[in-house]
């Protein structure tokens, strides 16, 4: 059972998430030097950071749509998420682990409104 409070809290971390990926997807799709830099480091191919960008920037906007239709936000959490995990394993594997938690903590924090907001919750025990 999530209480008002709870939900209330989810919908500013939803909020203050969907901004944070309104500025990196448009950095990433956008093709911002640092992330060229940061693909070209990883040997990452450029078609993944432009689509990480634009999966980023499709779910922002659902994601901002917590207050009206939280059943959408919680498909731009689980899109977001998605991301994350690529992003996690990029960063144990390439990088010091401490990044690697950094995106860990970003994908937990995602999954709070995927959850809070499922659509799916109701049918669960």
């Amino acid at each position: 059972y999530w209480y008002p409070a709870m939900i209330l809290s989810a919908k500013i971390v939803c909020t203050l998430l969907a901004l944070f990926f309104v500025a990196t997807g448009w950095m990433k799709a956008g093709g911002h030097p640092h992330m060229i830099e940061e693909f070209d480091k990883f040997q990452l191919p450029h078609w993944l950071r432009i689509l990480a960008g634009v999966l980023e920037l499709i779910a922002a906007p659902l994601m901002l749509l917590v207050w009206w239709l939280p059943t959408l936000a919680s498909l731009g959490a689980l899109l977001v998420s998605a991301v994350m995990v690529g992003a996690a394993y990029t960063n144990f594997v390439k990088r010091p682990a401490v990044f690697g938690w950094g995106t860990l903590v970003i994908l937990a924090l995602c999954l709070i409104p995927a959850l809070a907001f499922n659509p799916l919750q109701p049918l669960l025990p």
